[in-house]
C-alpha cells in the first residue's frame, strides 16, 4: 500500500547528465506577463468609449496552454530526477528552487487559461485555484499599506475648493469606495540626504549612457526614444571599464550582442525582454512623446537596469541567471525606480497606482470597471494621471482574466521600499553600485542568490 512512497535507496540515486537536465529545466521557464498580456489592440478604445462595459474585450492570443502543461509535467519529472541523483549538492538545491519557481509561473498562468474557459458552475473552483497561484507567485498586498497609501491619496483632494462636477465626482468617489479605514503604521520614504548622495552616485554611473541625449531638445518622439536607445547599446554596451570585474569571474563577455530597442505599434507601456534581448517602447503611449526627464528615467529603467543586470551571465548555460533568480523581481524593479529617480533628483512613492488598484480589487472585491471609475476619480481630482493612464494600471491589475486580481505589480511600491532601505543601509559602501547594477537579475536581500551567484563564478555549475 506504501510501497511508492518509500525513500530511494541509496543503490537507486545515480549521477545526472547535468548539462542535458539544465537544457530541460531552461525550456520550462516562461515570461508570464507575456502570455497574460493582452493581444487585442482595440480593447482599449472600446472600453473607453463605452460606459457600458464592465472590462476590456481582451484576447490572450500568447497563452499556449499546450506548451505549459507540457512544462508542469517536465518539472514535476525534473524534481523526482533531481531527488534520485547524487553529489553537485549546491547545484541540485539550486536547481531546486529554480524548478519550484518555473512551477509556480506555469500553474498561475495555467489558472488563468482554467478560468477563462471554465462553465459557470466551475468558476468559483477555478477561481480558488487563481487565487492560491496568484499568491504562491506574488504574494498579497498588505492592507494596512492599501488604506495608508489610498488615504494619502484621498487628503491630498482640496475638498474645501471642489464645486459643481467635481463636487459630485467627490461624493461618487467616497461612495464607490465605501467605509475608510485608519491605518496603523507609517509608510516608509528614504532620508532627503540619501536621495540626495544616490543621484549623485548615478549621474557619474550612467554619464556616459546619458550623454546621447541631447540636452537642447525637450520633447523626444518614441522613434526618437528608440533611435537614442540603440546608439547607446551600439556605443556603450560592448565597451569594457574598471566596472566589469563582475563579467569576468564568469568568463563571459559583457557585451549586448543581439541586443536592440523596438517600436510596438500596440504596446501601451515600455519593457525589457531579457530573453529575446529587446526593448520595446510603446506605440500608443498615452502621454505621447517623452519630456527630457522622461526619457532619462526610461533608459535608466530599462536600459541601465533590466538590461544591464541581464548581461553578467547571459552566457551562463542556466538561464536563469540572465533572466532572474527566483524571488528577485521585487528588488529588480525597486533598483530600476530608484535610479530613474536618483537620475532627475527627485523622490516620490513608487507603484501607488497599481497597489491602490490591486488593494481595491484584493480587499474590497471592486470588478474591472468600479477600479477604473475610482482610479479616474481620485487622478482627476488630484490632477494626476489621465484617463488612458488609469486604465493601463487596471488592465495590469485584471492582467490574465479581466476579472480577478493579478499581483504581480505589487512589486513596484514593495520593490521601491526594499531598495531605498537596502540603499540606506549601504550608504558609501565602495561595492554598492557593482552590487545593484552588476551582480545579475538577484536579490540583495536574499542569501540563496548570493549562494548560488558564488556557485556560478566559481565554475561549480557545470
Amino acid at each position: 500500500m506504501y510501497e511508492s512512497q518509500k525513500i530511494p535507496c541509496c543503490e537507486n540515486r545515480h549521477r545526472m547528465d547535468w548539462s542535458s537536465f539544465v537544457q530541460k529545466m531552461n525550456k520550462t521557464d516562461i515570461s508570464v506577463i507575456d502570455m497574460l498580456n493582452n493581444t487585442n489592440p482595440e480593447a482599449k478604445e472600446a472600453f473607453l468609449a463605452n460606459k457600458e462595459l464592465p472590462k476590456p474585450e481582451n484576447v490572450y492570443g500568447q497563452l499556449d496552454i499546450k506548451r505549459v502543461e507540457e512544462n508542469i509535467a517536465t518539472i514535476i519529472s525534473l524534481k523526482k530526477e533531481l531527488e534520485l541523483s547524487e553529489g553537485m549538492e549546491e547545484q541540485r538545491e539550486s536547481a531546486a528552487l529554480i524548478l519550484e519557481d518555473n512551477l509556480k509561473k506555469n500553474q498561475f498562468v495555467r489558472a488563468n487559461y482554467l478560468y477563462n474557459h471554465a462553465s459557470p458552475a466551475d468558476r468559483p473552483a477555478a477561481a480558488k485555484e487563481h487565487k492560491e497561484a496568484n499568491l504562491a507567485l506574488y504574494g498579497e498586498p498588505d492592507e494596512d499599506v492599501f488604506w495608508s497609501l489610498l488615504g494619502e491619496k484621498l487628503s491630498a483632494i482640496p475638498v474645501e475648493n471642489l464645486w459643481g462636477k467635481d463636487k459630485i465626482m467627490y461624493d461618487e468617489l467616497l461612495e464607490m469606495i465605501g467605509p475608510l479605514r485608519r491605518a496603523k503604521s507609517k509608510i516608509f520614504r528614504p532620508r532627503k540626504e540619501t536621495v540626495e548622495w544616490f543621484s549623485n552616485v548615478v549621474e557619474i554611473f550612467f554619464e556616459r549612457f546619458l550623454a546621447h541625449i541631447p540636452k537642447e531638445k525637450e520633447k523626444f518622439s518614441i522613434e526618437e526614444a528608440c533611435a537614442i536607445t540603440n546608439e547607446i547599446i551600439a556605443s556603450e554596451f560592448g565597451l569594457r571599464t574598471t566596472a566589469d570585474t563582475a563579467f569576468n569571474d564568469t568568463g563571459g563577455e559583457p557585451e549586448a550582442e543581439g541586443w536592440k530597442a523596438v517600436v510596438i505599434p500596440s504596446g501601451a507601456v515600455a519593457s525589457t525582454d531579457c530573453e529575446q534581448k529587446i526593448i520595446r517602447f510603446p506605440g500608443r503611449r498615452s502621454r505621447g512623446a517623452y519630456t527630457q526627464k522622461e526619457l532619462k528615467a526610461i533608459i535608466i529603467h530599462e536600459l541601465g537596469v533590466h538590461a544591464l543586470r541581464s548581461l553578467p551571465y547571459e552566457s551562463c548555460e542556466v538561464k536563469s541567471f540572465a533572466l532572474g533568480l527566483p524571488g528577485y523581481e521585487a528588488f529588480e524593479e525597486g533598483i530600476a525606480k530608484a535610479a530613474e529617480q536618483a537620475v532627475n533628483r527627485q523622490y516620490e512613492d513608487s507603484g501607488l497606482l497599481h497597489y491602490i488598484s490591486i488593494g481595491l480589487a484584493y480587499f474590497l472585491g471592486k470588478s474591472f470597471r468600479e477600479v477604473f471609475e475610482i482610479q479616474c476619480r481620485i487622478e482627476h481630482l488630484t490632477k494626476g494621471e489621465p484617463v488612458g493612464r488609469c486604465f493601463d494600471s487596471v488592465q495590469r491589475t485584471f492582467r490574465g482574466t479581466g476579472e480577478l486580481p493579478n499581483h504581480k505589480d505589487l512589486v513596484y511600491y514593495n520593490g521601491a521600499g526594499q531598495v531605498w532601505r537596502y540603499i540606506e543601509e549601504h550608504l558609501y559602501e565602495e561595492d554598492l553600485m557593482e552590487k545593484l547594477f552588476l551582480s545579475g537579475k538577484t536579490s540583495m536581500n536574499d542569501k540563496r542568490h548570493e549562494r548560488m551567484i558564488y556557485e556560478m563564478r566559481t565554475g561549480n555549475w557545470l
